[in-house]
């Protein structure tokens, strides 16, 4: 999996986090440093969800038959993501048909954001996995899943405070668009390998 290819689907995967942090940019009334709290946590499970998947495929057992089976895996990897991708896209779908009244509300209530920073973190675990399958670098892959985030997260915040939350579902729409790219490209990859 080239560069490209990582940073396509790492972003798809923190528009997930972008369309909580705008809806919650959406509600409340100014900026502080909570917000940065926010950013961190997500980006901290993200990560490690992402990291926790990876290392669900370096047992030994299943290491030994990544690199004998390198095609299999890229293959398995490939119906990850195309799974992962189709299932934000169908949770976008659904979700849009749910009306969010926008009312400020600036405390931040920790037990829901970490239920949904876990929520969130879920597809990075199968992302882990994909990235697992495929042999990528932890500390590599763990950087571009972070950076990623911490934008999105960021930028989800932002565009939630001066916006509101109407383009959610968009987002996590796109996300899963993103991933599905990256799906392609490692099935076109299966197919020209050789046997």
């Amino acid at each position: 999996m080239s560069l490209w290819q990582l940073i396509v689907i790492s972003v798809g995967l923190s528009l997930d986090v972008f369309a909580y942090c705008l809806y919650k940019g959406a509600m409340i009334s100014e900026i502080k440093k909570k917000a940065a709290a926010l950013i961190i946590l997500f980006t901290a499970f993200q990560t490690v969800m992402m990291i926790a998947g990876n290392a669900l495929t370096r047992f030994t057992g299943v290491q030994n038959t990544v690199t004998s089976a390198r095609r299999f895996w890229i293959f398995v990897a490939a119906v990850v993501f195309l799974c992962l991708g189709i299932y934000m896209i169908l949770k976008a779908v659904r979700n849009d048909k749910k009306k969010v009244e926008e009312k400020k509300q600036d405390e931040y209530e920790y037990r829901v954001i970490l239920l949904w920073a876990l929520i969130t973190s879920i597809d990075a675990l199968a992302a882990g996995i994909g990235f697992g399958f495929l042999g990528l670098a932890l500390v590599g892959t763990a950087l571009v899943i972070g950076i990623n985030t911490a934008i999105s997260a960021a930028a989800g915040l932002i565009a939630g405070y001066w916006l509101g939350c109407g383009p959610r579902n968009k987002c996590v729409i796109v996300g899963g668009c993103l991933v599905l790219v990256g799906a392609a490209k490692l099935f076109v990859n299966y197919v020209g390998m050789p046997v």
